[in-house]
């Protein structure tokens, strides 16, 4: 948060934004992608936050919204994994810190499609009334440090920094109406408000790692869900332009540091699919 936070404030005047999490970005520096829509990297703003799924780049937007920052052009990655809800109290406080007061009503309304709304309403207000309450799992183990040391492993330690995920494990994704509703709904919200500050959207489908095992029936279709919806909601809104980075993209385990992040094998696998995507979409770049 506050890395992004420094980067909006280098480049007050920047005309083109990527958006999303880590895997929008990692794979992305801003002088590739200049090259290849034919602007310098000054003009490009790198937005995306790590860890940053829809409800937590619709907040960031929101607070653009209100400095009245306009692009030219932005472009926002997702993957299949962000669309269920994974709750998490670093999600809701992510979107407590960024959005504006005059924002939250419109929260709320978007809180009302989730699994369970008064968990996240309740979390929201939480946070706000006490400054404390659902801090991150991340606060609460700078906490254990402070009062353990560095080195202890006491029950305290492990109740603040749970087992992280392992390099073979990989986030789910059913795709079930319920599971996906919450981020749908911050989806839908996020393209109408992006279109409210940009000229175009660029919506990037992301692949992972789980992709690679084309048998597996239950990951099939549910990326067929995922590309469906995707494709309805660019269609249904003209100034949004879906880019599928996932046919012809980095699809082989080796291809990958984790489960979503790419490795140095994947990296330039997925910068070609994207050259050649934004050629057919009339950009005059080099593709590498």
């Amino acid at each position: 948060m506050r890395n992004s936070a420094r980067r909006w404030a280098s480049q007050p005047k920047a005309k083109v934004a990527i958006l999303g999490s880590s895997t929008s970005k990692d794979w992305l520096p801003r002088h590739w992608l200049g090259q290849q829509i034919g602007r310098p990297p000054a003009d490009i703003l790198d937005a995306h936050i790590n860890g940053c799924h829809q409800g937590c780049t619709w907040a960031s937007v929101q607070r653009l919204r209100q400095r009245q920052h306009r692009f030219d052009m932005v472009f926002m990655g997702t993957n299949l994994f962000q669309l269920c809800e994974y709750p998490h109290s670093k999600r809701v406080l992510q979107q407590q810190m960024q959005t504006p007061a005059t924002a939250i009503p419109a929260l709320f309304g978007i809180y009302a499609s989730a699994e369970q709304p008064l968990l996240y309403m309740g979390r929201f207000l939480g946070m706000t009334l006490s400054g404390a309450y659902g801090d991150p799992l991340a606060v609460q183990s700078a906490a254990a440090r402070e009062v353990f040391g560095p080195g202890k492993r006491g029950q305290a330690w492990r109740w603040s920094r749970p087992r992280p995920l392992s390099a073979d494990d990989t986030p789910r994704c059913t795709y079930s109406p319920s599971a996906v509703a919450l981020k749908r709904a911050f989806t839908e919200a996020l393209l109408d408000d992006l279109l409210d500050i940009s000229d175009h959207v660029y919506l990037m489908l992301l692949p992972e790692r789980a992709m690679a095992d084309p048998k597996d029936a239950q990951l099939q279709a549910a990326l067929t869900a995922h590309r469906a919806l995707h494709a309805a909601l660019a269609e249904a809104r003209p100034g949004v332009t879906l880019i599928d980075l996932i046919e012809g993209g980095a699809l082989e385990r080796n291809q990958y540091r984790d489960s979503i992040h790419l490795n140095a094998r994947g990296v330039p696998v997925q910068q070609r699919l994207f050259a050649q995507r934004l050629k057919a979409l009339g950009f005059k770049g080099n593709a590498p």
